[in-house]
């Protein structure tokens, strides 16, 4: 069987009978790839600590007819911290899915990979009650880097420059075709104060390591993540579990 090294994260995991497990890692060598973990669902398992969700590692894998299997592991990172706060621990268990839905089985995607990790590391120092604003940058930057680009510089109706909006002014964000239309357009949408333009804008133009970085209010970062959900779902085509638990949160609280 052909041996390979790589350095992933997990990005999903699932029991495979009583003790094994089935992982999927996100790598930069390879992409994604498959992996069955032999009895890492036993407590005395060497392989049980580096198979959990968001644990980064080094792996030595064998390839098999169906899926790689783990020879050898060295955990790099646990990021344990996230599993301590539940909202921190939702929108990390979210990150992971839209990793998953956005990477492809094989296909190198380097940028994926250490744009997940800086995700992961902002959402462990994430202030109370906006653990949101991390997982928005991560999957509206990913979103943008996967070919699902927005345009927030001109209303789509008329073709007015929108990069210098007044400080009280809104426009609404069509998540449809991920475009603005101003306030004299108004055509449906999303309702975004400038303020929440200007956070989108910086999330996906900024260098990787300074896009986490920003401050908006409560009220800015409400408008964000709404514009940040409905992109998602309906470019990606898709429901996401983590999406509908943190929304059960928000019912809850």
């Amino acid at each position: 069987m052909k041996e390979m090294k790589v350095r992933g994260i997990v990005i999903r995991e699932e029991a495979m009978g009583e003790k094994d497990k089935r992982v999927v890692l996100l790598t930069e060598e390879v992409g994604k790839i498959t992996i069955l973990a032999k009895g890492a669902m036993s407590a005395k398992s060497r392989f049980g600590a580096l198979t959990q969700l968001f644990c980064l590692g080094d792996y030595v894998v064998t390839k098999g007819r169906t899926f790689y299997y783990i020879k050898e592991a060295r955990l790099v990172e646990s990021f344990y911290a996230l599993r301590e706060d539940l909202d921190r621990l939702s929108y990390a268990t979210l990150m992971a899915e839209v990793a998953d839905t956005l990477s492809l089985e094989g296909q190198e995607n380097a940028a994926l990979v250490q744009l997940f990790l800086r995700g992961l590391v902002n959402q462990t120092m994430s202030e109370e009650g906006r653990a949101s604003q991390a997982a928005d940058v991560f999957i509206f930057r990913a979103l943008a880097e996967s070919g699902y680009y927005p345009e927030l510089t001109h209303c789509r109706m008329c073709g007015r420059s929108l990069e210098n909006l007044e400080a009280d002014e809104t426009v609404q964000f069509d998540y449809r075709v991920g475009s603005l239309i101003c306030s004299h357009c108004r055509n449906g949408g999303i309702r975004l104060h400038s303020g929440a333009v200007r956070a989108l804008r910086y999330m996906i133009e900024a260098p990787v390591s300074k896009a986490f970085s920003f401050k908006v209010t409560d009220e800015i970062l409400k408008e964000i993540d709404a514009a940040v959900e409905a992109y998602l779902t309906e470019q990606t085509e898709r429901r996401y579990q983590g999406l509908d638990f943190i929304q059960k949160l928000k019912h809850t609280s």
